[in-house]
């Protein structure tokens, strides 16, 4: 089932399964309750925060609105109302043509629920699961339905043959076993499927005690889903965009490593942008191309391995270069040693010239033009990448190979370099910004020679730690010129403490293989313009990618309105649908390499892979983000969560958390805020404590939230 728009299609290790809108009674969605499993277990998240035209996991506003509300709005009084345990159970009532409702929250949170929308039914049959956490949710249900005005019957009913922890749906399943369980219960012309509910509804339903409508509900709030204390969730890394080729190395760098996926893709990218940046160009409309160059960001913490990933996935680039660099060496020294020659001889006729009578000047003349002619140019040796260089060089360099250079490395110098290390503090962004837009700049430094660059192509690939991401938005010029919004970010999460150490070497064919696009990409031969010199190629896409484009295109831009998913983003996000065509493109090459890539269209399927890849990266950039402007408070949230998750903890006190994170807060008080944050978002609540007989205010105990390690929500 596709998801709702900024729901993620993974959630903590789960795939997302499905989801129930709910709306008002005018049937406005005014959130979701979406279920995501896997092998092990399951887990049920509310989305009732807005995301722009989207949404973000949070819990409902209080008190808590009713599922299938604008039905029960609109149906007559005498309808009997159905509430089962779970939206899943209410929907498939509605398959019955039965008014049925549910409270979101789980378990026990039927007294957080607003039953007012009740008020005026005259029968209420409530269908627990047959469990205990079943019986506590219809005896809590059964004690609200009593607190309201006005009289009704409520019923229990208890259907038969239910397994243990069986419900509703269980019970349909046996009569409809094609159905998959979810949405309304599919039905057949002329079954008795509503009969028989209906008759067994009837012969198991029975009043519920009084004691249940007369107690009290319980005074303990139920444990909701936590908020994340990120913008978004690190999503699940697609394992099969790239082409198979790159996709094989980067499976088996990432395992022969043990370091996060995301790691060795954006790594992989950048080279690949490499090998293709200048020679092609991607035409995604009549009037619109894009350059191949790519900027990518993985931050990861030290000791990840980040440098012998990066170094693996460079090694065809240093290859590359030291077989040009062999093939070349000996004509340079031929060019050289001719130069020199050529040069010493013009240095005496020079010498003569000086001296020599005006019947002999024009001879000497025209001799040392003519050796002028003679002397060669002495090739230099191609550069594919650098990585601490001052803009200024960068563009010297670029200048020296067909305007086209790659800043690569698992540091963020060039970053500070950009930022004016070298330069009195001043930034100087132009080469950086060009370059990756892949249009003029010209550079004028003093004594330097002017460098003009008419098609710049630059990618760059970094992995920085997190806490350089945090302070990039600090740097003067950097979100404002638009140098932020250009890289493509990952913030995997980290796998430290968690690696065996046990893993086997990469295969050597599998790395061979990658070298050989790698090779099969920089050796594809430059195309020439009407003057002689290099220019791109064009790749044009298929039909059929390009309406995928489009189609992703819109969507972004809709997330860019105002109030939309992107709005505190556009420098980023206004650009991702370039990105993703340029991706596309960069697939469509390294797919292709050993054939003519430039004869055949952007296929649907590379195109499709560059948008999967797109989405994901959706998440990661709203991570990023969140981080350069992130709450002090927030992020040192996350520590004490981690620390909580860590030790297993079920309850601390707050001199607890100050004894083991004294280097981070230097007084107990400086606690307060962080114990706040992880309270408003439902990590911690406040124990009640009993009154101290001998006076004085107990020291307050923090209780955890089960879903922090795992467990239930409520």
């Amino acid at each position: 089932m596709e998801t709702p728009q900024g729901i993620p299609s993974t959630y903590d290790g789960r795939d997302f399964v499905y989801s129930w809108a709910y709306t008002d009674t005018d049937g406005e969605i005014i959130g979701h309750v979406a279920r995501f499993e896997n092998a092990d277990d399951k887990i049920v998240v509310p989305f009732f925060e807005r995301n722009g035209t989207g949404w973000k996991p949070g819990a409902a506003p209080k008190p808590r609105p009713l599922y299938n509300v604008k039905a029960l709005a609109t149906a007559p009084p005498e309808t009997p109302v159905f509430i089962a345990e779970g939206e899943r159970c209410a929907e498939a009532i509605k398959g019955l043509d039965g008014i049925a409702t549910t409270s979101p929250g789980g378990s026990n949170a039927a007294a957080a629920a607003d039953w007012k929308p009740l008020e005026r039914f005259q029968r209420v049959y409530l269908l627990p699961d047959n469990d205990s956490p079943g019986e506590g949710y219809v005896k809590a249900v059964a004690a609200a339905l009593g607190a309201l005005p006005g009289h009704r019957k409520v019923f229990v009913v208890r259907l038969p043959d239910l397994p243990d922890g069986g419900d509703v749906v269980d019970w349909l399943k046996i009569r409809v076993p094609d159905w998959n369980g979810y949405g309304p219960v599919p039905r057949e012309p002329g079954d008795e499927l509503e009969a028989e509910f209906m008759e067994a509804v009837e012969a198991h339903a029975e009043p519920v005690p009084r004691e249940w409508v007369e107690s009290e509900t319980v005074t303990v709030e139920p444990w909701e889903t936590p908020v994340p204390l990120d913008a978004a969730v690190v999503p699940e890394w697609p394992p099969d965009i790239f082409p198979p080729d790159i996709q094989g190395y980067i499976n088996a760098l990432t395992e022969s490593k043990e370091t996060p996926v995301e790691l060795g893709a954006m790594a992989v990218l950048a080279v690949l942008a490499t090998a293709v940046q200048g020679k092609h160009r991607i035409q995604v409309k009549d009037d619109y191309f894009e350059p191949l160059c790519l900027w990518t960001c993985c931050a990861l913490p030290p000791g990840s391995r980040k440098s012998a990933v990066i170094d693996a996935t460079m090694s065809p680039l240093n290859q590359w270069e030291a077989l040009k660099r062999a093939e070349i060496e000996p004509q340079i020294a031929e060019a050289e040693s001719d130069t020199k020659t050529i040069q010493d001889r013009i240095t005496e006729l020079r010498k003569k010239a000086r001296k020599a009578p005006k019947a002999e000047l024009e001879g000497l003349m025209a001799e040392i033009k003519d050796l002028e002619t003679l002397v060669p140019v002495i090739p230099t040796l191609p550069r594919t990448w650098t990585s601490d260089i001052t803009p200024e060089h960068l563009a010297v360099l670029m200048g020296q190979n067909n305007e086209c250079m790659s800043v690569l490395g698992d540091e963020s110098g060039i970053l500070d370099n950009a930022a004016g290390r070298y330069n009195s503090g001043i930034p100087n962004l132009d080469v950086f910004l060009q370059g990756h837009a892949g249009t003029a700049v010209r550079v004028d430094r003093g004594s330097r020679p002017p460098v003009f660059l008419q098609k710049p192509c630059l990618t760059v690939g970094i992995a920085p730690q997190p806490d350089v991401i945090q302070k990039l938005s600090d740097k003067p010029g950097f979100r404002g010129r638009g140098l932020l919004g250009r890289f493509l970010y990952a913030m995997p999460e980290s796998n430290l403490g968690r690696r065996t150490g046990e893993t086997l070497p990469m295969s050597p064919d599998i790395a061979q293989r990658y070298n050989s696009v790698v090779h099969a990409l920089l050796n594809r031969p430059w195309k020439e313009d009407a003057n002689g010199q290099p220019c791109a190629s064009i790749l044009k896409l298929s039909p059929e990618a390009l309406e995928l484009w489009r189609g992703f295109e819109h969507e972004i831009e809709a997330g860019l309105a105002p109030g939309g998913m992107f709005e505190h983003v556009t420098d980023w996000a206004s650009k991702l649908a370039g990105a993703v065509a340029r991706i596309a493109g960069i697939f469509h090459l390294a797919r292709y390499a050993f054939e003519n890539a430039g004869a055949i269209d952007v296929s649907q399927e590379d195109m499709s892979n560059a948008i999967r890849l797109g989405r994901v990266l959706e998440q990661h950039a709203l991570i990023a983000f969140d981080a350069m402007g992130a709450d002090p408070a927030l992020d040192d949230a996350r520590t004490v969560l981690s620390w909580i998750r860590r030790e297993g903890l079920e309850v601390f006190t707050r001199r607890e958390v100050h004894r083991v994170h004294k280097h981070r807060f230097r007084r107990v008080d400086e606690i307060e805020p962080v114990l706040d944050v992880l309270i408003e978002r439902g990590y911690l609540r406040v124990k009640p404590q009993p009154v101290n007989p001998r006076g004085g205010r107990p020291s307050a105990v923090y209780e955890v939230n089960p879903a922090v390690h795992g467990g239930s929500y409520v």
